[in-house]
């Protein structure tokens, strides 16, 4: 591995690791819990991580204070903030852009929104437009009161922005680097802390990918984890709408070197509806699990416990329904719920006007909740939509048999039904009911089912899953020299044409400009891709490549009517066309258009099978 000393392939490589969050909110939820545990497993394993966040906070101090003695944050895990970091650094041994005037604003301003540190200092001073929401400038100062750095964004008297302008002073106030946009700054910052080492930064936050994507340098590869379904709302895997968080991370794939799926189903799905490239993989977040079996006799009978979000996605007034179900039959299970949220209070009115008050208990936010699964019976999980349900791993960790829904993605992944839990159909209320009642009864089923679900979380052990990492980190670091990186990469469709025995094809330009890589017109290939609007996966259909030059290929493929309606249900008499381009990183799907301005002349059957032109 050049420039990486080799350690075995189950090993992280000795590299620069970073973990990138836009920031540590005081309430946060799974993904900042992993990228927190992670850093501080790769520390545990010899190569420290350092965490970084971009928003704009006086003061991490307090923070990492409360997350270490939380047990939340290890000790030697540092954590970097971009504004903090420059505050702190000289100014003028920062090599970077060179600063030019910026213009004067003539817009309209009001008085300052002061921040001070929690030392009393001031921090920045933030001026607002008219509309009290749009910021004009934003001046932030060291602790001695000189100004570090100035975000401006000038206007016109009516209004016109005039650009963007990020520039770092030093303690005289002399300008002595600019940037246009703050991605720009972001990403000079972690060039900087690279040092020109090979690096590797691992992105949680789905706000810091746009940041990150762009960041293209020899010595470093950039790794984007999807914590959630790539799809919006969890909906199906082929048809429905990209995730809007993750939309502009799919859309441009080929800019990373690892999208990193958690579990196997769902890269699964996501190859199935795009195609497949070099840079998908897969690697499970750790959760540890305890270090002995908790003992089935200090389990309190007919306690479950759920630990969760109370939010739309979590579908916690399923699992009160579920405990309705429950509580006709057995009065006295009751269910234990440890999490905050939005719906906090609609759910304690549902309970009530269920008359489930001693069934149902909403505990609120509590340190360590994932104990309280040593103690229960059994768990629930009715969520509508997953990434990689953490409460699930942690009641498997502690031998606390669950009760989930199969939903997209992960329960299947770790459950096997029957064995150290169960799987019931999504939103199946009265199945759920039954399989809890049968953990309540059956003693030697629940003890069965706990010592088993002990028993398999062993795999997502931090070692267990750091070989994964080093296995990923590895790969893309072999790969990041064949890495593709292209803009402007399009599909131009030149002729679509039917065939006599009812067949149609399709004849294009795939086009693109090369900023570097191996010659990518040796490289892309292309589908012809046919989409079912009822459901099921996609069918693919290579191109044929009939010229081939740099930044160009010539495509044509052809279907024909058997390919056309292979496998597609009797009731979808609409499909979709699409051309997909894929090679190495690249995989890219375009919708293709109907030719011509429309309304178009459209070939239809007859009657009598005759041809005729249908204006549409």
């Amino acid at each position: 591995m050049s420039g990486v000393q080799e350690t075995g392939e189950a090993r992280l490589p000795d590299m620069k690791y970073f973990m990138v969050l836009w920031g540590i909110a005081d309430n946060f939820g799974g993904m900042t819990t992993m990228s927190l545990h992670r850093a501080g497993a790769f520390g545990q394993a010899g190569h420290r991580a350092t965490i970084l966040t971009f928003d704009v906070k006086s003061s991490y101090a307090s923070t990492v204070e409360r997350l270490r003695a939380q047990g939340k944050l290890a000790h030697d895990t540092e954590v970097l903030n971009v504004f903090q970091y420059y505050r702190a650094a000289a100014a003028s041994e920062v090599d970077g852009p060179k600063p030019v005037a910026v213009p004067v604003d003539d817009g309209e301003r009001g008085l300052p929104e002061v921040v001070l540190d929690p030392e009393g200092n001031i921090y920045s001073r933030a001026f607002l437009r008219p509309d009290g929401t749009t910021v004009a400038a934003r001046h932030f100062y060291r602790p001695d009161g000189t100004e570090f750095l100035r975000d401006e964004t000038p206007q016109t008297r009516d209004g016109a922005s005039k650009g963007r302008f990020l520039t770092l002073t030093d303690e005289t106030g002399t300008a002595r680097a600019q940037w246009r946009r703050a991605g720009d700054f972001y990403r000079f910052w972690m060039t900087q802390l690279a040092g020109g080492q090979p690096a590797a930064f691992i992105v949680d936050s789905s706000f810091a990918g746009p940041v990150v994507a762009p960041l293209d340098e020899p010595n470093i590869i950039k790794l984007m984890v999807l914590h959630n379904s790539h799809i919006g709302g969890g909906g199906d895997p082929f048809l429905g709408k990209l995730a809007m968080g993750q939309k502009p991370i799919h859309e441009n794939s080929l800019a990373w070197d690892g999208l990193v799926f958690l579990t196997r189903k769902q890269r699964q799905d996501y190859e199935a509806r795009f195609g497949k490239s070099t840079n998908l993989f897969t690697v499970s977040n750790p959760k540890p699990r305890s270090e002995v079996l908790p003992d089935f006799a200090a389990r309190v009978p007919n306690r479950g416990v759920m630990v969760c979000r109370l939010e739309a996605q979590k579908n916690v007034p399923h699992a009160v329904e579920v405990m309705a179900r429950v509580h006709q039959q057995r009065p006295l299970v009751r269910l234990d719920i440890y999490g905050t949220g939005s719906l906090r209070d609609e759910l304690q009115s549902k309970i009530d006007a269920l008359g489930l008050q001693d069934s149902v208990r909403l505990h609120g936010h509590t340190p360590n909740a994932a104990a309280q699964f040593e103690t229960a019976r059994f768990s629930l999980l009715t969520s509508r939509n997953e990434g990689q349900p953490l409460s699930l791993m942690e009641s498997l960790g502690r031998g606390c048999p669950p009760v989930s829904y199969d939903i997209r993605y992960g329960p299947s992944d770790v459950i096997e039904d029957g064995v150290n839990g169960f799987l019931v159909p999504a939103r199946d209320v009265a199945a759920a009911a039954e399989r809890v009642i049968r953990l309540c009864d059956d003693d030697d089923l629940a003890r069965r089912l706990g010592a088993a679900a002990w028993e398999r979380s062993e795999r997502f052990s931090n070692e267990a899953v750091l070989e994964h990492w080093a296995r990923t980190i590895r790969t893309a670091w072999r790969q990041r020299l064949e890495r593709l990186i292209l803009t402007h990469l399009d599909f131009r469709l030149e002729e679509l044409f039917y065939t006599a025995a009812g067949g149609f094809g399709i004849a294009g330009d795939i086009l693109w400009a090369q900023q570097s890589g191996p010659a990518a017109q040796e490289i892309l290939r292309a589908n012809l891709v046919i989409g079912r609007r009822s459901g099921g996966a996609p069918a693919f259909f290579p191109a044929e490549v009939e010229a081939r030059g740099p930044g160009r290929l010539g495509i044509r493929a052809e279907v024909t009517p058997d390919e056309i309606a292979r496998d597609v249900p009797q009731d979808n008499n609409e499909l979709d066309i699409f051309l997909q381009v894929q090679g190495n990183n690249v995989l890219k799907s375009f919708r293709v258009g109907f030719p011509g301005p429309g309304p178009s002349w459209r070939p239809y059957a007859t009657a009598h099978a005759s041809l005729s032109l249908k204006l549409v």
